[in-house]
């Protein structure tokens, strides 16, 4: 027993098991519940005929290798032909490794997904479904139990596993497993229970020699090690997964930043880490978070809904997967609801959305679907066993302009422009170094951050340049590893600040009756080359100009398509997007400068990406002067 304060914690779950009368009771009524017992059985029997669990002999690989280099595009999984791996966009096929060992791992996280669905389904569905479940879950337990030691330790990028290709892997798949059999409970056999016990301490055998960060990665260390000391009744396991250096409530303390934010900032990573958490607090009780730590779990629930676009888009900093919407993590929100004391039904009403998609599995098992229909609205596991009866409506109050110094992140919003600008302090590996960059929503039209794609795919090195954010690049050379800060904020205004490859730069924003202003201040050596980069939905607009050409280089300007100059007036450019909601711009030159326009790929919105550019030598004091026009509306 560990002691925080007047709260102590032990190794009882019962606070945080599912009613499984409750969840029947709800399921046996038309509606959203019902719905989603029926797409589990019906994936649950899909996948039943059609999982092949791979054997030790071959290993598993990152499954961040099966995406397609050409476009970014995920490969299609086929269950049923393990050997090629084709492109759902441009139909380019893939054989051998390392796409052969990511889908092996991809068909591991089936069978993880598969005894989820099998636990439930023992504890709600009718007498042979119930019967024909226990069976699918007595054979995946007692599979790994038998085979997991025989299964190669291996591993190249964040540390090693067994069964899958590095511990984060290891360890949602483990939480998968082991938990399905806590929930299945005495409907298992003693032999399945000792064959999760056997499995649980080998998997931490593997698992707690390689807990050591503070990272996204580790909070599902800890939370695989505290169902593995559950299932195995090993008190001084689960203290080091609350109370250790890098325990659930350090990971809190030192990685969620007070307003709520993962200290890795992008929306992907951030609910990823909620997930582990909560899935931690699922298996132990708040009890063991107890104090401002719970405070902030709580928080990185709420706090997203201020990040996000009218249409619950988060955007995608650094490393996020570019498609990404409040409704994407809306059953984090139904779990949250009932773990997490003070949270409610309210946390739910921002991500519930009309977006048909699978029915979501909970975290620790891997999200592939099966021949169930996707319908919108609340369609998860996590609502079926933890979410409220009723959901309240979404407040009719809009959301405002904000800061948040700690990630140091600030939004203005007005008139139909959200406006946000980055400056805080480094995000880790999964930065992009592109302080005092900007995104963009006005109307319908958009000016994204492109997020990521698969880290495997070529195309990643341009979604991760320089040239592919609305930055000021300095030097000709990427950003290194460093943190800006906030100079000024109200309603209408930001101003923030970053020093890197010797330029002070100094951004500020401001709202306007009729769009924003934009105004860069570099100091720095006279002569230094800078480069101004802005893009946004359709292709950019200008009289004449010729065809320009850009060598490949590290800055992503190899990656654009279709270069020709725009032709200055009084050392003004002037350009628009064709786009309905877009915006005019009207950008000031310095003396010596010119400006480019051009298109890539990768936007988000599935709209071709318009790029504008201007370059030059720096005087010792430069102004850059930008101005956003919203087009008049048409009668």
């Amino acid at each position: 027993m560990s002691e925080h304060g007047n709260t102590s914690y032990t190794l009882q779950v019962s606070t945080t098991a599912p009613d499984w009368d409750r969840v029947r009771h709800r399921a046996a009524a038309p509606g959203w519940a019902q719905d989603t017992v029926a797409a589990l059985t019906t994936d649950f029997t899909d996948w039943a005929q059609r999982l092949r669990i791979p054997g030790p002999e071959g290993r598993s690989a990152w499954t961040h290798h099966y995406f397609c280099d050409d476009d970014g595009a995920g490969l299609r999984f086929d269950p049923d032909n393990p050997w090629e791996h084709a492109c759902p966009a441009c139909g380019r096929l893939y054989r051998g490794e390392p796409w052969d060992g990511a889908w092996r791992t991809r068909m591991h996280n089936t069978a993880a997904a598969q005894v989820q669905r099998a636990a439930i389904l023992a504890r709600i569905g009718d007498a042979d479904v119930r019967a024909y479940a226990v069976e699918v879950l007595t054979a995946i337990v007692t599979h790994y139990a038998t085979h997991y030691s025989a299964y190669e330790l291996h591993g190249v990028n964040v540390g090693k596993a067994r069964v899958t290709p590095q511990n984060l892997d290891e360890s949602i798949w483990a939480i998968g497993i082991l938990r399905s059999v806590r929930w299945a409970g005495p409907l298992l056999s003693p032999a399945v229970h000792d064959a999760a016990r056997s499995l649980a301490a080998e998997v931490t055998a593997v698992l707690e020699p390689q807990l050591g960060m503070i990272h996204n990665i580790h909070c599902w260390i800890v939370a695989a090690l505290a169902e593995c000391a559950v299932t195995t009744d090993n008190e001084r396991l689960l203290s080091t997964a609350v109370d250790g250096p890098f325990g659930a409530r350090n990971q809190l303390l030192e990685g969620m930043h007070p307003e709520g934010l993962w200290f890795e900032i992008n929306p992907h990573y951030h609910f990823y880490t909620v997930n582990a958490l909560l899935s931690f607090v699922e298996t132990v009780g708040t009890q063991a978070l107890s104090g401002e730590p719970l405070s902030r779990l709580r928080r990185a629930v709420s706090a997203p809904a201020q990040l996000a676009y009218s249409d619950g888009r988060i955007p995608a900093y650094g490393d996020g997967w570019p498609d990404t919407f409040l409704g994407t993590f809306a059953q984090t929100a139904e779990v949250a609801s009932a773990l997490l004391p003070g949270a409610g039904p309210e946390i739910v009403a921002d991500y519930v959305d009309d977006r048909p998609a699978p029915v979501q599995l909970w975290a620790g098992a891997n999200h592939v679907g099966g021949p169930a229909p996707r319908r919108s609205g609340r369609y998860s596991v996590g609502a079926l066993l933890y979410g409220a009866d009723t959901i309240p409506d979404r407040g009719a109050a809009g959301a405002s302009s904000f800061v948040w110094p700690g990630p140091g992140i600030g939004v203005l919003r007005g008139a139909g422009v959200r406006l946000g600008l980055r400056f805080g302090p480094d995000a880790g590996w999964h930065d992009h170094h592109d302080k005092l960059a900007v995104d963009v929503e006005l109307g319908t039209w958009r000016s994204l951050d492109l997020g990521t794609s698969g880290y495997g795919a070529a195309i990643t090195r341009w979604m991760r340049s320089q040239v592919a954010h609305n930055v000021v690049v300095v030097g000709d050379a990427d950003q290194p590893k460093h943190a800006g800060e906030l100079v000024e904020f109200d309603d209408g205004s930001l101003v923030a600040r970053s020093t890197w490859n010797g330029a002070e730069v100094r951004r500020t924003l401001g709202l306007t009756q009729d769009g924003w202003t934009d105004e860069m201040d570099i100091v720095c050596e006279p002569g230094t080359t800078l480069e101004w980069v802005f893009h946004g939905d359709g292709v950019v607009l200008a009289a004449g100009g010729d065809a320009l050409e850009f060598t490949d280089d590290d800055l992503g300007h190899g990656w654009l398509a279709d270069v020709r100059t725009i032709p200055a007036v009084r050392g003004r450019v002037s350009v628009r997007w064709d786009h309905e909601d877009a915006p005019g711009l009207d950008l000031e030159l310095p003396p010596g400068w010119s400006a480019y326009r051009a298109r890539a790929d990768a936007n988000p919105t599935g709209l071709l990406l318009g790029v504008v550019g201007a370059k030059g030598p720096a005087e010792a004091r430069t102004i850059l002067r930008a101005r956003f026009t919203r087009r008049r509306s048409r009668s």
